[in-house]
């Protein structure tokens, strides 16, 4: 019995023995499940990997220490089964230093993500969240180009991304399909690729490529079997001159540090948003690199409109934000006529805007506004006709007209002329205003006119005593 109660405590203790290594392997590689880098396995490790999420972190930081419970748990839902890792760099390790001054880090904690090695543009901003972040990286190693299959699929992708290539094709397995997905590989980072195979959009070539924006589309009408030019035009689409801002870009937007040419629309007419990217790209090439031409749904962005003074009832709204104050371009519509959206972005690059704002001299001696309410339509669009012209608020404004026009010809002296100019009731100054308006005679008053004409005067004489 003996020997048998020591076999058996033997194989307690054996079996504790290996639940504490089992853990203890565990442990050890829940640690390792994030790989800590610097500045010697830095490249190594970025490049091992098809896609690789840096987290760069201080210690002393209390949001450094709040995400990284949660990175080694994303870490762990990554695993080995895909081709993807989560790394890390402490942003105060002296032998650190050179990476983290590469990248540009700034604040902490800042995770960049990383593609074959090369840093996209991009950051990760999304939730602090382990399933967040793991949907994230499985975007990212999805297939660049995705499939579709109508035309309501296409809408929402357009809405979801706001920017997409669409690639019509009869098959799979047309010659120019296989360019398509180069370039989409290639510029997956800057733009959504998407094809519908068997569309009835594919034409007669079997091919048929559109870059769609919730706005606008433009077809592309090289030749498809030219990969530079497919490129060259693809980049020029999918990265534009006019780029729409969102909660989700919007913080990467602002840290280009280039002052904003922004228009505020109203998503329920897309017209505005039209003519200011045709304008955009015709005329305000030079610009690239000095101005961020932005697009933004006014009825979303509604606290800018408020430091203009204006509301979502006034779209579309143009104007300039240099991160100090913003500028308003005070009438949308004049932006086909000849320099003017030009001088407009050059006085905002140059301080002018900023003198005329804060100098009242400069603003009495100026010239005429150039960017002053003096045009009612688009140079490119036709008149309106009468009828359609005339709106609730005019035909209200005609009635309250011809209301004072019947006032004054009773000879009421709340309707005077003058005192309509001055936009406030009566003064107690009668005799002035009998002086200012001789063809009112105190006979052809009415008498309810004469009595409170005649109380006024009984009022200033009391006061006088």
């Amino acid at each position: 019995e003996c020997i048998t109660a020591m076999m058996m405590t033997r194989r307690c203790v054996r079996g504790a023995l290996l639940a504490l290594a089992a853990l203890a392997i565990a442990v050890n590689a829940n640690e390792s499940a994030v790989i800590q880098v610097d500045d010697n396995n830095f490249d190594h490790v970025v490049g091992e990997y098809e896609v690789v999420l840096v987290n760069f972190y201080a210690d002393w930081c209390r949001f450094s220490q709040m995400l990284k419970p949660i990175y080694k748990q994303t870490a762990q839902l990554i695993g080995s089964s895909l081709n993807a890792r989560l790394a890390q760099l402490d942003c105060e390790n002296p032998h650190a230093q050179n990476k983290k001054n590469e990248n540009g880090i700034s604040k902490y904690p800042t995770i960049k993500v990383f593609r074959n090695g090369k840093a996209l543009r991009a950051e990760y901003r999304g939730p602090r969240t382990p399933t967040a972040m793991e949907a994230f990286i499985k975007e990212l190693l999805a297939p660049a180009v995705r499939p579709l299959a109508s035309e309501e699929d296409i809408a929402k992708l357009v809405t979801q991304h706001h920017k997409v290539i669409v690639g019509h094709f009869d098959s799979k397995e047309h010659a120019h399909y296989s360019i398509f997905e180069q370039v989409a590989n290639e510029m997956r980072d800057h733009c959504h690729f998407a094809a519908w195979i068997g569309s009835n959009r594919a034409g007669d070539d079997g091919a048929h490529i559109v870059f769609k924006t919730m706005a606008d589309e433009h077809e592309y009408a090289g030749r498809l079997g030219e990969l530079a030019d497919y490129q060259a035009w693809a980049t020029n689409e999918a990265i534009p001159l006019v780029r729409e801002i969102t909660f989700q870009n919007g913080e990467e937007l602002t840290e280009e540090g280039l002052p904003f040419a922004i228009l505020f629309y109203n998503p329920a007419d897309m017209h505005p948003v039209q003519q200011f990217s045709r304008i955009v790209r015709a005329r305000m090439e030079k610009y690239r690199g000095k101005v961020n031409f932005i697009t933004a749904d006014g009825t979303t962005f509604t606290h800018p409109l408020q430091h203009l003074g204006k509301t979502k009832s006034d779209l579309p709204i143009l104007a300039a934000d240099t991160f100090r104050h913003m500028y308003l371009f005070k009438n949308f519509k004049r932006i086909h006529r000849p320099n003017v959206l030009e001088d407009f972005v050059e006085d905002m690059l140059t301080g002018r805007l900023h003198q005329v704002l804060h100098n009242p001299a400069l603003r009495k001696t100026a010239t005429k506004d150039p960017y002053a309410d003096e045009y009612d339509d688009y140079d490119d669009e036709a008149e309106p006709d009468d009828d359609k012209r005339d709106t609730i608020k005019e035909k209200l404004e005609d009635a309250q007209d011809a209301k004072v026009k019947l006032h004054q010809s009773r000879g009421c002296i709340y309707c005077s002329p003058v005192l309509l100019r001055r936009r406030r009731r009566p003064t107690l100054n009668l005799s002035r205003w009998l002086r200012q308006s001789p063809s009112v005679k105190l006979n052809s008053l009415s008498t309810s006119a004469r009595l409170v004409l005649q109380r006024r005067v009984t009022m200033k004489a009391k006061s006088r005593r």
